[in-house]
């Protein structure tokens, strides 16, 4: 083989060698540790000892009705915490025990609460940010979560449904109508 071959063959080996290399920097562990993945649909974090995951509000496609609130508490601390969350108006406080987690949501098998959690008062629209103040004792946090609707299917079981109203309406067939219809026959 010819000296500039050899030469040639040095250079080009070296141009591929610097860039992988320097590539390799971009995925250092010092890089990557510190980010955090949030691995499901709503926004996590920390107010204090106690871990807030799956913080999340869906409503109709609209936007039109109330949403639902869901959250997990988590408490990482040595004592009961006392946690309050607000959101449009809406005030939700829980007590969780030192290494135990609360779930706010009726339909999950682990939930520790059968009751569905809803926020009247959002000035949002579906797809918009919507504060969330967490305090945990003195500590307090504001979290920005998205306001979800029901266009994916899987939502669709959480959209909360309207409050009944106070006097119900009678429906065509109902045995009101047909008591009136019949005393209208036999006039």
């Amino acid at each position: 083989m010819k000296r500039h071959n050899r030469a040639a063959l040095a250079v080009a080996a070296l141009a591929l060698v610097i860039p992988v290399s320097g590539c390799a920097s971009l995925l250092s562990p010092h890089q990557t540790a510190e980010y955090i993945y949030n691995g499901g649909d709503g926004a996590s974090g920390s107010v204090g000892d106690i871990e807030v995951r799956g913080l999340l509000l869906i409503t109709d496609e609209e936007g039109s009705g109330p949403a639902q609130l869901f959250f997990t508490l988590i408490n990482s601390g040595e004592s009961t915490a006392k946690v309050s969350l607000e959101v449009g108006g809406t005030t939700v406080s829980e007590s969780v025990k030192a290494g135990e987690t609360f779930v706010q949501d009726p339909k999950s098998p682990e939930t520790s609460s059968e009751d569905v959690v809803t926020v009247d008062g959002l000035k949002a629209e579906p797809g918009d940010l919507v504060d969330i103040t967490i305090k945990n004792g003195s500590d307090e946090k504001v979290f920005e979560t998205q306001l979800l609707t029901d266009v994916l299917p899987y939502y669709e079981e959480y959209v909360p449904s309207e409050s009944p109203s106070e006097s119900p309406s009678n429906m065509p067939g109902d045995d009101a109508d047909t008591a009136e219809g019949t005393a209208a026959a036999n006039g």
